[in-house]
């Protein structure tokens, strides 16, 4: 059946991702992505210099809505101050909107605010923060009020509790704030039974403040929606309900269920990357690195797009695959080594005419014969090295990350080699705070009762710990006999777990093999515990509109907050049937932005529509966000989002009242700190945001798609 009448069509962008970095007006994030060592904005898209450009776009395939942020740190600078320059800044944007012919939708709150309010205010948990954040939603109504069809108080509430929880199998938060270092399950707990019905009254607060000025607006939500079997919903919609069980669930699956696996070597270290795998526990990173390429000193050619139609080796282990297809032109000629030794001997012998890999294991200082070699690229990428141990292992990584501080003074001798064209982007110091708290007042270690300490007792009966180092690392290769970085770290880290250096059982592991010696039997126990964990407490998003609806208890949502919405919102992406539950790390790989691997279910909308009609009979419906990368689950960009139009058009035919659906978004832009590649844009028009410097958009084959689609 075609869409009714006045069904709208939309896009959208976020005030962070695409606008440019303003070191007088800096977020959370930016202080976030700095201190954790992510990847910044930047310049973004410079959609605040054109915005108008993309809305024009928007209007040209058809659009009838569009969506943008305001970004809180430019309207209030300082608490109380506000600018009237940033504020008639968004009037002219949703201006310009309202001009080709849209509705504007206004997000106030999408993942940042102000610094200062998490500084001075305690953030989002502090007392303060409800009135704040009113008086600012109040500030920026009175500007632009008159021009706004729908308002989003907070994008995806349910996304902020991952400031506040660590989840036990990763050492870092997955957004800011953080907690402070040591901080307890029950102090995670407890943070987010402030951050919740905070959140549900500064929502319901704004609401008043902006409808008291436009008494018609229309204010509302987009949790985001994680496709999961109705059984299994109303299950986790049913725990979520009763708090005192939600809360012993929780401090279980994050405590008490934690099985503290063993492999065959204690921790491994060499070329893993953090993104490689979720299944472990990672170290702060001991290097900075980056991809690069290597040639012979007499090569002759300029530039990497001289190796079109040359053979280039390349290394067939943990993210290299990926980043090769990125990076070299797709006339290059790969051929796949098993590591940087056989590698590079073939380069030597003119096997091959270049070798594409990580900067530091191609050229180590170390390598006997070094200068007959050069750099012919470098900075292709810029990724962290870490130390990995398997699950329940909390104090050793402890441990660890206090060698790995000490390590970090050796860095700059190791690269200052003459045959290093670069250095700087080779090798560079790392400090990591583990949250903002630690970054604006300092921080302290893990405490003894963090979970993790079975198997430092193991390894002190031992006498020696075991750390895997991969073969062609220097000192384990026989290309560089010298001990290298990776020997010197293991050293460091026996001596400050064993008190003593030389207590350490080097064990060489070929490449491709350096994580399954950390596999164990018990790995399913910690698998079992994290779906259940993460599904009934992190990955559900229904506790908003259990709370609006009256069924959360009012000690997480206030009385006020009950029925305080306008309308429903909604974000959906990514979602798993029963039959593919097995598959849950997909969802995990979705958190770390490696979305070309999220798992599509289509249908996963269809049931959530259904649900929140049933919930509130009487409102309008609104797909805030639904949107792809160029491929994920192999499905395309474009079937993914025919797929979903589809399930919009069961639902609307159902009898479900849908008002509009938003594709995200409207061009690429940087996904929350990762790196920039097909594994992030969502972007209908491309951007190419590290190597144009002109930020030109390209349409990309969905723009078409869309313009087929949309009724004229």
């Amino acid at each position: 059946m075609p869409f009714p009448p006045g069904f709208l069509f939309g896009t959208a962008n976020a005030d962070h991702q695409v606008e440019a970095h303003d070191p007088e007006h800096e977020d959370v994030w930016d202080l976030w992505e700095r201190c954790q060592g992510l990847t910044p904005r930047g310049r973004g898209t410079d959609f605040w210099n054109r915005y108008e450009e993309d809305i024009a776009a928007a209007a040209g395939m058809g659009c009838k809505l569009f969506r943008f942020s305001i970004a809180w740190a430019r309207v209030e600078s300082s608490v109380g101050v506000f600018d009237p320059q940033a504020l008639a800044h968004y009037r002219r944007v949703a201006e310009c909107i309202r001009s080709h012919g849209m509705k504007v939708m206004v997000t106030l709150h999408h993942f940042v605010w102000p610094v200062w309010l998490e500084r001075d205010h305690g953030g989002m948990i502090g007392e303060e923060f409800p009135d704040l954040f009113a008086r600012y939603a109040a500030r920026v109504a009175e500007s632009l009020g008159d021009l706004v069809d729908w308002w989003i108080s907070f994008n995806e509430p349910s996304q902020l509790t991952f400031g506040y929880i660590m989840p036990w199998w990763q050492n870092r938060y997955y957004m800011p704030p953080g907690l402070p270092r040591g901080t307890v399950v029950e102090a995670e707990a407890e943070a987010v039974g402030k951050l919740i019905p905070n959140l549900f009254r500064a929502h319901a607060w704004a609401r008043m403040a902006i409808r008291a000025r436009r008494a018609d607006a229309k204010v509302g939500v987009n949790p985001l929606v994680t496709g999961f079997p109705t059984w299994l919903q109303m299950l986790m919609d049913w725990g979520a309900c009763h708090r005192g069980l939600q809360e012993a669930v929780f401090k279980f699956t994050t405590s008490g269920a934690l099985v503290s696996e063993r492999g065959e070597v204690d921790i491994v270290i060499g070329g893993v990357t953090e993104g490689d795998q979720t299944r472990y526990e990672f170290s702060d990173p001991y290097l900075r690195t980056g991809k690069a390429v290597l040639v012979l000193e007499g090569y002759q050619g300029e530039g990497i797009a001289s190796l079109v139609s040359k053979d280039v080796g390349v290394i067939g282990v943990g993210n290299q695959p990926d980043s090769w297809r990125r990076d070299l032109p797709e006339g290059a000629r790969k051929k796949i080594f098993p590591n940087y030794d056989e590698a590079r001997r073939a380069l030597a012998e003119g096997k091959v005419a270049a070798v594409y890999g990580d900067a530091f294991f191609l050229l180590p200082s170390e390598l006997k014969g070094g200068e007959r070699f050069r750099f012919l690229a470098t900075g292709l990428s810029d990724e962290h090295y870490v130390v990995v141990a398997p699950h329940g292992h909390a104090r050793l990584v402890e441990s660890v990350n206090k060698a790995v501080a000490a390590f970090q003074h050796e860095l700059a001798g190791i690269c200052e080699v003459p045959w290093v064209s670069r250095p700087e982007v080779v090798a560079k110091e790392i400090h990591r705070p583990l949250s903002l708290h630690e970054l604006f007042a300092g921080g302290d270690s893990l405490p003894e009762s963090m979970s993790g300490t079975r198997g430092m007792r193991r390894i002190k009966r031992r006498g020696k710990i075991r750390i895997g180092v991969r073969t062609d690392a220097p000192g384990v290769s026989s290309s560089c006999e010298e001990e290298g970085l990776e020997v010197r770290l293991a050293r460091l880290i026996a001596k400050e777990v064993l008190g003593d250096e030389a207590k350490l059982d080097l064990v060489p592991l070929e490449p491709c093999e350096r994580l399954e010696v950390l596999e164990s039997k018990s790995s399913w126990l910690n698998w079992a515990w994290r779906f259940w964990g993460t599904t009934s407490i992190i990955a559900n998003a229904n506790w908003w509109y259990l709370g609006t609806s009256g069924r959360l208890p009012e000690e997480l949502c206030p009385e006020e907050a009950v029925g305080a919405q306008d309308f429903v919102g909604l974000d959906y992406y990514w979602g798993l049937p029963t039959w593919r539950l097995h598959r849950f790390r997909l969802l995990e790989e979705a958190a770390h932005g490696r979305f070309l691997r999220a798992p599509v279910w289509p249908q996963g909308l269809f049931h959530a529509l259904q649900r929140f009609h049933r919930w509130f009979p009487e409102q309008e419906i609104l797909i805030v966000e639904n949107g792809c990368v160029p491929s994920a689950d192999a499905m395309t960009r474009g079937q993914y989002i025919k797929a979903h139009l589809a399930q919009v058009e069961r639902a609307i035919a159902k009898g479900v009242p849908v008002k509009a659906y938003n594709y995200w978004s409207i061009t690429s832009n940087r996904e929350w700190g990762h790196a920039f590649d097909p594994n992030t844009d969502f972007g209908l028009y491309f951007v190419d945001l590290d190597r144009d410097p002109e930020l030109k958009r390209q349409a990309t084959e969905e723009v078409e798609l869309l313009k087929s689609i949309i009724p004229k």
